[in-house]
């Protein structure tokens, strides 16, 4: 198996059965010096799609990687960086547990800069599936604040990626500082226009994300990020990183008068956060 240092990129060849189970920590004694922690190679196992990871025999696989690259450069990132690599890391690490398909056909996603009293990204996933995760309410939150968990644990052992680190990159080509679950719903406005706008939102910083264990509780969620469900267009572009990203659970059962949304997940949402 080849495993590359994600700080200065150079790859080393190593024998797959050496790697234990529980991984094992090594030194990138060629490179930089980093200490690495390596995982076991587990990409001959179905995945959520049935198909091994193995693009070399895989159609599926191949066009998979092209999507997947091209998705991370409409992100703004450049192949062979340190962020570009974290990321595809962590799209593998989704893939197996949503599938091969998910940004296809569940779930879209942005890029948000961010310049106000700091300049920072905010990886941004919006679907009808990214609603805090409540009983009865289809969501994909957890699997993906796990994947992300599970690629900062295992692939970031030198802290590159904490939120203090990459407030010193251009922000540009930093690494997400939060991630952003919104789920979107039309309104039909007063005046006799529809009006589409965010009826929930989860707000959760990288550092946060990092410290998630893999059997976290989501019905607590709040506790770690800033969780909002309203019948009202939610609009947190002007709040302040500090205030973004401070866990809190807002509910706002109230409507706008001038905006009617019918939105049934949304009614869902609101009874399971107030009950």
């Amino acid at each position: 198996m080849i495993v590359q240092c994600v700080t200065c990129q150079k790859k080393y060849r190593l024998k797959a059965e050496a790697v234990p189970e529980s991984g094992a920590k090594v030194s990138c004694s060629g490179g930089c010096g980093k200490a690495l922690i390596i995982s076991p190679r587990k990409n001959l196992v179905a995945d959520a799609t049935g198909i091994p990871v193995t693009k070399r025999k895989h159609q599926k696989e191949v066009k998979w990687f092209g999507r997947m690259a091209q998705l991370l450069r409409d992100w703004g990132y450049e192949k062979k960086t340190a962020e570009y690599n974290m990321l595809f890391y962590f799209l593998r690490e989704l893939r197996k547990r949503r599938g091969i398909t998910f940004f296809d056909i569940s779930c879209a996603t942005a890029l948000m800069r961010y310049d106000r009293e700091l300049k920072y990204n905010c990886l941004a996933f919006m679907g009808a599936c990214c609603v805090p995760p409540r009983d009865g309410v289809e969501s994909c939150v957890p699997d993906i604040i796990l994947a992300l968990a599970e690629t900062l644990r295992g692939h970031d052992s030198a802290g590159v990626f904490t939120v203090d680190a990459v407030m010193t990159t251009p922000y540009e080509d930093s690494f997400p500082a939060v991630f952003s679950f919104v789920h979107g719903a039309q309104f039909a406005a007063s005046w006799g226009e529809q009006v589409y706008g965010s009826v929930t939102e989860v707000l959760i910083s990288a550092d946060a994300v990092r410290e998630i264990p893999p059997d976290f509780d989501f019905s607590r969620l709040h506790e770690v990020a800033r969780v909002e469900v309203s019948r009202a267009p939610v609009d947190n572009g002007r709040l302040s990183f500090r205030d973004k990203v401070a866990p809190a659970r807002i509910v706002n059962p109230e409507p706008d008068p001038e905006l009617r949304c019918a939105d049934k997940e949304l009614k869902k949402l609101l009874e399971g956060y107030t009950a």
